[in-house]
């Protein structure tokens, strides 16, 4: 018995490690009264699942990678214009999508789509915000 306690416990303090090692980037909505902001996390574990936490959410929700489309090939090696489009997995199938173009470590746009009704928010990076170990918005 002791032993199963041994290997759990190093699973959580593995697991742990790894989280403190995803990618993250904060973000906040831009051309509404009252921004949003979120963190939006990227696993390195696993690269077609992350998570999403709201500055005033009641916690993480899960995301998994649904397409991947290069939209620009950049000349001369440098990183190809993607897009990537995540869904959002609820229990009860209400989720909306976040539509993430990129360009290497640059996020070029970023936007949320909401199911209920198919509003759009766009976002923008909150460099601000963005500390060692993810997104601080206590002055904000």
């Amino acid at each position: 018995m002791n032993r199963l306690v041994g290997i759990f416990v190093g699973i959580l303090v593995c697991n742990s490690v790894a989280a403190n090692e995803n990618d993250f980037r904060c973000l906040k909505s831009i051309d509404v009264k009252n921004p949003l902001r979120l963190q939006f996390v990227f696993r390195t574990d696993k690269n077609d699942l992350g998570y999403v936490i709201y500055q005033r959410g009641s916690g993480p929700i899960a995301v998994k990678k649904t397409k991947e489309n290069e939209l620009k090939r950049a000349p001369g090696g440098r990183s190809s214009e993607i897009e990537t489009q995540w869904q959002e997995i609820t229990s009860d199938a209400t989720g909306g999508t976040y539509i993430v173009v990129s360009q290497g470590a640059l996020i070029t746009a970023f936007r949320y789509i909401r199911k209920k009704d198919g509003k759009i928010f766009n976002f923008e990076e909150d460099i601000d915000a963005s500390a060692e170990k993810g997104c601080e918005w206590n002055a904000k």
